[in-house]
């Protein structure tokens, strides 16, 4: 019997996520189907990424390298340099796509390249240098340091992947109130109006940092808002490539067999990257309507550092989209018992082998009303994997209450004798984050009331305000 051919609405279902494509290279959401199956996914290039930087949940890096190692033709080494000259690679483009645990929802944040960080082991340069100079690993060291965010997965497309599946689609439509231009790129927009833009002339858009645009007097002028403005033109591009993506290959099995080719193709991940995790996308994602994707630029201020124009956090605006990237983990249920914190006395020893970590926490318990045993020490070793919170006979009850402020981590040790000078001897471990209340409490310290929503973000939903007319939320 032959199967009913796939109604729009359910391809679409399907079909959106369905771009581990060019939304890695310009900031984007996936094209992924369920048609991908495990031999495909196994197929992608992987990168060796220490598992232990890896957190389970739902956060998934997406890198869009600066890479010249494809150059292999006097255009190409025009448009994007010689790869003899290139030192090293950069992230042309960061974001992180966040799956909100246990539910079907998400958001896409970008993260401007000239963001101004502290990269471990090599001090404060802009973020994408994080990836020059230690690839994925350091990268997402950078964002788990700077900014407590936990990542999954990783993934990569390079210039050049994110040409080849453009134009695997055929055309992306571009709507440009005004002529464009971009001397650095190659763009060259000579009308305002709808543009179909092929692979090379949607990466010279999407890269696009010295964006011109011409006024009705015909003077040109710079787009002021530099990265930002790009990141703004990526994300209408990314639902521009999804609308076009599902009316050109719907019809076509063949040609959307020749689009997840090329996309596996381009594609590199973490070693663990399965069908599986394209799964929960797809799961994620595929009754959201393309166009109503949540995407969000973490928000900055211009700054100046060291000779040279950088993005510096706006902590603030930046707190309610962080606290959602940080609710990414996969909470273990934590019985919280309805004991007063100030019932019970802790000592804090620090095994992680983070200098000031065991301080930190020490004061972060006290301040949610726990009773405060020894000083803050060092333990008998700093490699210690697991958090441990370690209770004397008969106070299991306080050890738990203990556990249940670590945010889901570390694990219960019953010791043979109470801790010197308390009942509970918290030893921290390499697993662990930050103190923190849990959903309910019952001592008076603050609770967590949830994620707040990514308010004072910069929703962005087409290309900078230039003069020309309306501009619609996705093609033309």
């Amino acid at each position: 019997m032959t199967s009913p051919p796939l109604s729009l609405r359910a391809f679409v279902h399907r079909f959106f996520v369905a771009l581990l494509v060019c939304a890695v290279m310009v900031g984007g959401v996936f094209i992924a189907a369920d048609v991908v199956k495990s031999q495909k996914i196994s197929n992608i290039n992987k990168a060796q990424i220490d598992p232990r930087l890896l957190t389970e949940g739902g956060n998934y890096l997406i890198i869009g390298s600066d890479s010249r190692a494809f150059v292999n033709s006097q255009k190409d080494a025009q448009d994007f340099g010689d790869k003899a000259t290139q030192t090293g690679q950069r992230s042309d483009t960061m974001m992180v796509v966040h799956i909100d645990p246990g539910k079907h929802t998400g958001i896409l944040v970008s993260f401007p390249r000239d963001l101004w960080v502290d990269i471990p082991d090599h001090g404060t340069a802009k973020i994408n240098a994080a990836f020059a100079f230690g690839g994925p690993q350091l990268t997402i060291a950078t964002l788990k340091q700077d900014f407590n965010i936990p990542i999954s997965h990783f993934l990569e497309v390079d210039f050049a992947g994110f040409r080849d599946i453009v134009n695997a689609i055929g055309s992306v439509p571009i709507f440009f109130p005004t002529p464009a231009r971009d001397k650095n790129t190659g763009l060259d927009i000579t009308t305002a109006g709808c543009k179909h833009l092929n692979g090379e002339e949607a990466l010279a858009y999407v890269r696009s940092r010295y964006y011109q645009y011409q006024t009705a007097d015909g003077e040109w002028h710079y787009d002021p808002t530099s990265d930002l403005g790009r990141i703004n033109r990526q994300q209408y591009f990314i639902r521009s490539l999804s609308h076009a993506a599902i009316k050109s290959v719907f019809p076509n099995f063949t040609k959307l067999n020749t689009v997840l080719d090329k996309t596996v193709a381009s594609l590199t991940s973490d070693q663990n990257f399965g069908s599986g995790d394209l799964t929960t996308l797809v799961q994620a994602f595929r009754n959201t309507d393309p166009t109503a994707f949540p995407m969000y630029t973490l928000p900055a201020t211009n700054g100046f550092r060291d000779s040279q124009s950088v993005l510096l956090l706006d902590d603030a605006k930046a707190a309610p989209t962080l606290a959602r990237l940080r609710n990414a983990q996969k909470k273990t249920t934590v019985k919280v018992p309805k004991i007063a914190t100030s019932t019970v006395t802790v000592n804090v020893e620090n095994g992680s082998g983070k200098p000031g970590a065991a301080g930190k926490a020490h004061d972060d318990l006290g301040n949610f009303g726990f009773k405060l045993g020894n000083p803050a020490a060092n333990a008998d070793r700093s490699n210690y994997d697991v958090t441990e919170v370690g209770y004397g006979p008969g106070d299991k009850t306080k050890g738990e209450l203990v556990l249940a402020y670590l945010g889901g981590g570390g694990k219960l040790v019953a010791l043979d004798s109470a801790p010197s000078g308390a009942d509970v001897e918290l030893v921290l471990g390499a697993d662990f984050d930050q103190i923190t209340a849990p959903p309910t409490s019952t001592s008076g310290a603050p609770t967590s009331q949830g994620t707040p929503a990514p308010s004072g973000t910069t929703t962005t939903t087409g290309p900078p305000a230039n003069p020309g007319g309306a501009v619609p939320e996705a093609g033309c």
